[in-house]
């Protein structure tokens, strides 16, 4: 595994690393080794680098021993590079959770700390706080990515926005947990991310983007319009064209979208049991008919106001889940629901992926 991901894991592709590292896990049924550079046994500055990663921290917790060269760490040992950012996210110490410019809240299952304060007003299920926490919550977590970056949002938009925070992780506490069969799972993941992420020209965004056209549309969009277009930090002047990106992440390893919602009405347990097209149907009405698969008073309350958000911010929205990978683009036209596409090509398959990853882009002016 490499210690680091390229624009360090900007676009999404930390969270969906953190997917992909809980399928392997559970693919393997225990037996899951991770494979490090050697330097990771005798350095203490390789581990620590690691382990300051999302992905890093993930492949830590899910695997079962570490192979660094011709030396063998087992699980427990590995962690304890893990230690201090876990200990940073308990203590509301944003700005050493994650190396570089982004803040991860992580609940580990099973861990002493799996409830973090600034998520839970008591270390249960069933306890996450309540959207005035989360309103106090995400403008200090943006304020760590950069000075004034809470300020360049208005009351509206921060309003919004901790509303769409709180609702999805709301969602992931009571799904995220269990598997389709009710069980608790003995390992996974579930959190909330934020990072600044900064496209130099356009150029860049046409590589990064790849055969996402929908998203490379986006970014060029923001690169090329002149009110849209990205201040330089202080002291700092950025080339024409470049865009910054606040990129929001609520993410779980649970059993997935679709198939929990359907595990819920006829009982398919597994995405065999599910062709793509009834999978990507199950998805779309998750939003179309501004449902949840949660139950209880907030069920169906949370879309719409999620909807109003990101419509407010002309946002771009990302789901990756099961054999899914969908978007939406909010910044296009009058949007007057979620109606999330495949983003790529029918002909392009995607493998299963363990959980649930939602991305949210809008730029920073």
């Amino acid at each position: 595994m490499p210690v680091k991901l390229e624009l360090g894991g900007g676009l999404g592709a930390a969270v969906q690393a953190v997917q992909t590292v809980a399928t392997w896990s559970r693919l393997a049924e225990g037996s899951c080794p991770v494979v490090l550079s050697p330097s990771f046994a005798t350095q203490q500055t390789t581990r620590e680098r690691f382990a300051s990663t999302l992905p890093g921290m993930a492949a830590l917790y899910f695997a079962s021993s570490v192979k660094s060269g011709t030396e063998s760490l087992d699980r427990y040992r590995a962690l304890e590079a893990a230690a201090p950012r876990v200990k940073a996210m308990q203590e509301s110490d944003f700005r050493n959770t994650l190396r570089g410019i982004g803040v991860a809240l992580v609940c580990f299952a099973g861990a002493k700390s799996e409830f973090l304060n600034p998520l839970y007003s008591r270390p249960a299920p069933g306890f996450v706080r309540g959207h005035a926490d989360f309103r106090v919550l995400l403008p200090r977590v943006l304020s760590q990515l950069g000075v004034g970056l809470a300020e360049k949002l208005t009351e509206g938009q921060l309003e919004l926005l901790s509303a769409l925070v709180y609702q999805l992780f709301l969602n992931t506490d009571e799904h995220a947990a269990d598997d389709v069969h009710g069980r608790r799972y003995t390992t996974g993941l579930r959190g909330f991310t934020a990072r600044l992420t900064t496209l130099e020209d356009v150029p860049s965004l046409v590589r990064y983007s790849g055969e996402d056209t929908a998203l490379r549309a986006y970014l060029t969009k923001l690169a090329l319009l002149p009110s849209q277009r990205a201040e330089p930090p202080k002291n700092k002047k950025l080339p024409s064209g470049a865009v910054r990106l606040v990129e929001v992440s609520v993410f779980d390893t649970g059993p997935g979208l679709a198939l929990r919602w359907l595990s819920q009405t006829d009982g398919p347990l597994s995405y065999r049991d599910v062709s793509e097209e009834r999978e990507l149907d199950a998805v779309q009405s998750c939003f179309g008919k501004h449902a949840t698969t949660k139950a209880g008073q907030y069920s169906g309350l949370g879309l719409p106001m999620a909807l109003m958000a990101m419509k407010r911010l002309n946002a771009f929205m990302t789901l990756r889940t099961g054999r899914m990978s969908l978007y939406q683009d909010f910044s296009v036209g009058a949007t007057e629901a979620f109606d999330p596409k495949r983003r790529y090509p029918a002909k392009h398959r995607l493998s299963e992926i363990a959980g649930t990853g939602y991305t949210v882009w809008f730029k920073v002016t």
